[in-house]
């Protein structure tokens, strides 16, 4: 009687780790889960963000050359006053345009980044999973 008493409770034992330790991995997945899921929200908020800044970008083009035909109707009238004001703020704003186009590169290879971060996350998630089942 004593023996497979024994017996169950060294079972019981030795089995206790190893359902304590799929719990944890469990817990683990989860908690990849949850961050998978906020970087993609991050994700898709930068490129939200970006997409507003190309379109800034673009408007601000459409300024300078705005100010690029006004510079030259101004030239052509032989107005060189006006021509001169004209072409400052043509160059301001090729200055501007300098400026953003360089930070809206260095947005996408921030996102290029985070893109590929969260790609090796999931793999990494997938792989633990598997040893789960």
């Amino acid at each position: 009687m004593k023996t497979p008493f024994m017996i169950a409770a060294l079972l019981g034992v030795l089995a206790a780790p190893t359902f304590a330790q799929t719990a944890t991995a469990v817990q683990d997945i989860r908690q990849d889960n949850a961050d998978i899921r906020h970087d993609n929200r991050d994700i898709r908020k930068d490129a939200a963000d970006l997409h507003r800044d190309d379109r800034k970008l673009g408007e601000e083009r459409r300024e300078r050359n705005a100010d690029q035909r006004a510079e030259d109707a101004d030239l052509k009238k032989k107005d060189f006053k006006d021509a001169r004001k004209a072409e400052l703020a043509r160059e301001r704003e090729n200055r501007e345009i300098k400026h953003e186009k360089r930070d809206l590169a260095h947005d996408k290879a921030d996102l290029s980044k985070d893109h590929k971060e969260r790609r090796r996350d999931v793999a990494d998630r997938n792989k633990d999973a598997a040893k789960i089942n």
